[in-house]
């Protein structure tokens, strides 16, 4: 009887693994020609790295989270990286697309942009309000070279 159960759960587990791959595979189609373009066209926006045009651009509750002067040293960190020239590949995330399923519909998107002080690595979580996506969260730290060599 002990492993007719385990075989039962494990084909449950391998049937809702699949079900989210291919849930998760549809919701990257789907957003890749809305989504991928208005992250590039947010951070072209927001590289200025002045405080009108990233607060039009995150949703209420980011803008509830932080104070005046988070803001102010965010930017202050940020302007370092100087503007925003072109990201060559955006990567979906699949984790948060799956655990949208339990809330609001989040997409997260990572790659290495192109800034003018050189590479940044970018993460943005974005959600669709009223035909538009609004940065949720977003992270970008300074990219290092990767060391060639077994050390």
């Amino acid at each position: 009887m002990q492993v007719y159960t385990l075989r039962f759960i494990i084909a449950v587990l391998m049937t809702a693994v699949i079900m989210l791959y291919f849930y998760t595979s549809r919701e990257q189609e789907f957003y890749s020609d809305s989504a991928e373009p208005a992250v590039v066209q947010i951070l072209a926006e927001i590289s200025t790295w002045e405080k009108e045009p990233l607060l039009r651009h995150l949703t209420p509750e980011a803008k509830q989270t932080i104070t005046d002067e988070q803001l102010d040293q965010l930017l202050d960190h940020y302007r370092s990286f100087g503007r925003f020239y072109t990201i060559d590949e955006l990567d979906f995330s699949r984790t948060a697309s799956a655990f949208s399923l339990f809330g609001e519909k989040r997409i997260n998107y990572s790659g290495v942009a192109d800034f003018s002080t050189g590479p940044v690595n970018v993460n943005v979580t974005m959600v669709e309000r009223g035909g538009y996506f609004l940065i949720y969260n977003f992270t970008l730290t300074r990219a290092t070279k990767e060391k060639s060599g077994f050390f």
